[in-house]
């Protein structure tokens, strides 16, 4: 059974002897992981296999890690890796892949490769989403490398600058817009969102960036657009511009069309943040995927 890594770190020199229940509630660690490490935790210091009762001095090197109960499929996957610390890992999702394993999907999902990519690379960590993106929204995705750094982004509340590349269907009428509607769930659907007084508060500024008109097969506008973000509602850019009256181009599912494109024409592109354990700013792009670069033509 594979084991992920939550805690590697030395001890600074000037610290005093202290208790590992006292060095772990410095890590910020919930306490349930803190339950579960002092239950199922496998503890080394100095490379030495130890107890939660040992205890811990100034220049030891403690490693605690867990056996994972659930761990997914190795699947081999070529990675577009943006950016990639000890602590978070920024990949560059292509389209059609799913974040994580369903009830009916076990393989091919990012999880598989980015757990294959971690024994490859002989790391011990596992797969921990900041955020997530829908199956055919392409673009960067955040991983903590274990639940301690994700807790971190929780805790220290991390704000994101989040930019995505979109193409709608038609010419979008302004060329710039701020969208404040709420979103809520459709009613007598499980996946569907719309725009309704009763849902959450929900932001979308859209800039233009070029209008296009094709010919062949039927003349057709279409908008390529950059949106921030200001919140994570789920489907926000999808719902918005759906109920605004220019659905994404492939967006079956809110009004859209596959004439020009398979899947929806939504591309996250950047994203701006605080890494929660270095503070270093992080500003990190991905470029516009093949499909959308067709769609959006030479002219852009």
């Amino acid at each position: 059974m594979s084991k992920a890594t939550i805690i590697d770190l030395i001890i600074d020199d000037a610290v005093h002897t202290q208790s590992m229940n006292h060095i772990i509630k410095q890590q910020h660690i919930s306490q349930r992981m803190r339950r579960k490490l002092r239950n199922d935790g496998i503890i080394t210091i100095n490379d030495k296999p130890s107890t939660w009762d040992t205890l811990v001095h100034g220049g030891d090197h403690l490693v605690m890690e867990i056996e994972l109960q659930q761990s997914f499929n190795l699947t081999p996957m070529p990675l577009d890796i943006v950016y990639e610390d000890e602590y978070i890992l920024i990949i560059n999702k292509a389209p059609g892949v799913l974040m994580h394993p369903t009830s009916t999907v076990r393989d091919g999902t990012l999880a598989n490769g980015v757990l294959h990519y971690y024994s490859e690379s002989n790391q011990h960590y596992d797969f921990h989403p900041v955020h997530r993106l829908d199956k055919d929204t392409s673009g960067i995705v955040i991983i903590a490398k274990t639940s301690v750094v994700q807790n971190e982004f929780d805790r220290k509340h991390i704000n994101f600058l989040k930019t995505y590349d979109a193409v709608v269907e038609g010419s979008v009428f302004t060329d710039y817009m701020s969208i404040r509607w709420p979103i809520g769930r459709k009613p007598g659907s499980i996946i569907e969102r719309q725009c309704t007084l009763s849902g959450k508060p929900a932001r979308t500024d859209i800039t233009v960036i070029n209008r296009i008109t094709t010919g062949a097969p039927r003349l057709q506008s279409h908008t390529h657009i950059r949106c921030l973000l200001y919140t994570g509602r789920t489907h926000q850019i999808r719902v918005h511009l759906s109920h605004l009256g220019f659905p994404l181009a492939g967006d079956d599912l809110y009004g859209g069309h596959l004439h020009c494109i398979k899947r929806q024409a939504l591309h996250a592109s950047c994203v701006s943040f605080h890494h929660p354990i270095t503070n270093e700013w992080l500003e990190l792009y991905a470029p516009v995927p093949a499909d959308m670069k067709q769609l959006i033509g030479a002219t852009d």
